[in-house]
């Protein structure tokens, strides 16, 4: 018997601390809870019916509640929770800008975080999609199911980051940052289901729809600074490089030289596009390959972007590629800060020859020798040779006049084939571009755009490549009798092909399949203008 008094001991223990004293604590908080009840007060019945009360009765022991079906009367004792009249910032979200005062092509980031209290508890969440105005952004990679604790007023809060974006000015004026919406499932407690011995009461979850909104935010965006400097393409960064480098210095005509330019730095380096270099007249230049490798941090986006050349001299000589002059703006002392490049010296000597593009002259440089025969004596050999090279001439000359006379009308025009293929050509890369659209590839959809029509142009206008611009595009037009309402439409295409990268992420589909079809159909409406003529 005295073995077995500590196990009986140790039962009552656990009796006491689990059963009786749980069981005092929920008596206590339940009479100070209805010896707090007042007039007004939002509560929810132990049935889980919420009403208001409206009256107590002269002993205080039943009170009539107003609800949704009308007034009841219940005992006291069967009320169960009362509803916080008060908004409690149990969970919020709140919008972070790291600068509100910026220049135009000045980057800064706007992240949005959710607040929830500790104890608190979210489920199926909702985020609202947000186009900014005046504003390029770029969004930065994050993990939702990454949490930090942060103590607010002494309340710990569990914060997660939802959204983060760079974004670049694009013009100047007070523009805003939309207000971030996000829509969450809360669990309320709800009607009792059961009361357990040791598990305590079991109520029902209820899920409330709830709409958390963060503030719009002002942001000041001023102009650069007057007078813009020559060789400024709107970089604005604090700190930036350039840098030039080529494979060869010594060479023969028709061998390439690779000529790069490398930028470096933070801030817009992602919206740098290639700008007119001067390079030797003699040197065919080829459009430059770009090699982005810019990445977007937490703050502005950074890396390294290059533009490779292939240069290929005509002409022997010795020749010099000046530098490269660039101005960027630094936002933090507010000037413009110059840099270059160094010169190279080419020393180019003479290599092939490079065949006539003229092709319809004809090789008529085949010479007869007839030197020698004055060397010979013997007049049989020249009698037995001279006779039948005689006829073999006659009877070429007469064939070189006839063999081009019949098959005259077969002969291929190459130009003429080319504008033929032209249209087909088009089509095909366009539907490219549909394939691209599919897959959601924004830039090289653009891309398969651009190349479709600059390539239409230049294969039914018979226009070299090097000599390609919108300038050409109205020359030509005007030359073939083609409409000035169809030029403008053709060259419009082709600017918002060049800046699609900077239209909103939001109208990027839409812009996809309006510049499709507007394609499709400006090159029809050319080929039916060309062939009323």
């Amino acid at each position: 018997m005295e073995s077995q008094f500590p196990y009986l001991l140790a039962l009552a223990f656990v009796f006491l601390i689990f059963i009786v004293i749980p069981s005092i604590r929920r008596g206590s908080k339940e009479k100070s809870f209805l010896k707090n009840l007042k007039k007004g007060d939002r509560i929810i019945t132990k049935s889980g019916v919420h009403a208001r009360i409206n009256e107590f009765d002269e002993k205080n022991t039943t009170c009539v509640i107003d609800t949704m079906a009308g007034k009841l009367k219940i005992e006291k004792s069967n009320t169960n929770t009362t509803q916080n009249t008060k908004k409690e910032n149990n969970i919020f979200v709140k919008q972070i800008i790291s600068k509100n005062d910026i220049f135009v092509g000045e980057q800064f980031s706007s992240i949005s975080k959710i607040y929830i209290k500790e104890g608190a508890n979210i489920q199926n969440s909702e985020i609202n999609a947000i186009t900014y105005d005046g504003f390029w952004e770029d969004e930065v990679k994050i993990n939702t199911n990454k949490q930090k604790r942060e103590i607010i007023n002494g309340v710990p809060y569990r914060v997660i980051k939802f959204r983060h974006s760079v974004l670049t000015s694009q013009k100047d004026g007070d523009l805003f940052i939309p207000s971030t919406e996000m829509k969450v499932m809360t669990p309320t407690r709800g009607q009792l289901i059961s009361k357990h011995p040791f598990f305590g009461s079991q109520y029902q979850t209820i899920l409330s729809e709830q709409t958390l909104k963060t503030r719009a935010k002002n942001i000041k965006v001023r102009k650069l600074p007057q007078p813009i400097p020559k060789n400024f393409y709107g970089i604005v960064s604090e700190k930036f490089t350039v840098k030039t480098e080529t494979d060869k210095t010594k060479l023969k005509t028709s061998e390439a030289i690779s000529y790069k330019i490398t930028f470096r730095g933070n801030g817009n380096i992602n919206m740098l596009e290639p700008f007119d270099i001067k390079f030797p007249s003699s040197f065919e230049v080829f459009s430059p390959t770009i090699t982005d490798k810019t990445f977007v941090g937490n703050n502005n986006t950074g890396g390294k972007k290059t533009f490779e050349y292939i240069l290929i001299p005509r002409e022997e000589g010795v020749y010099i590629i000046n530098s490269v002059k660039f101005n960027y703006f630094n936002p933090e002392t507010e000037k413009y800060i110059k840099i270059s490049t160094k010169d190279y010296k080419i020393e180019v000597e003479k290599g092939k020859d490079y065949v006539s593009k003229d092709t319809s002259t004809t090789i008529t440089n085949i010479s007869l020798k007839f030197n020698g025969f004055s060397k010979i004596k013997n007049r049989t050999i020249i009698y037995n040779w001279f006779i039948p090279l005689f006829w073999s001439l006659f009877l070429l000359l007469f064939l070189s006049i006839l063999i081009p006379y019949i098959l005259s009308k077969r002969t291929i025009d190459t130009e003429e084939s080319k504008r033929r293929k032209s249209t087909k050509i088009a089509i095909k890369r366009l539907k490219n571009a549909q394939i691209r659209l599919k897959n959601n590839d924004f830039d090289s959809f653009f891309e398969e755009i651009e190349k479709s029509l600059w390539g239409y142009f230049a294969d039914k206008f018979n226009v070299n490549s090097s000599k390609l611009s919108k300038e050409t595009i109205e020359d030509y037009f005007n030359k073939n009798q083609i409409s000035s309402d169809l030029q403008n439409q053709f060259i419009k295409i082709l600017s918002v092909c060049e800046f699609a990268r900077y239209s909103p992420s939001s109208e990027r589909f839409k812009k996809m399949e309006e510049t499709l079809e507007k394609s499709k159909l400006i090159i029809v409406e050319v080929e039916s203008n060309l062939k009323r003529k």
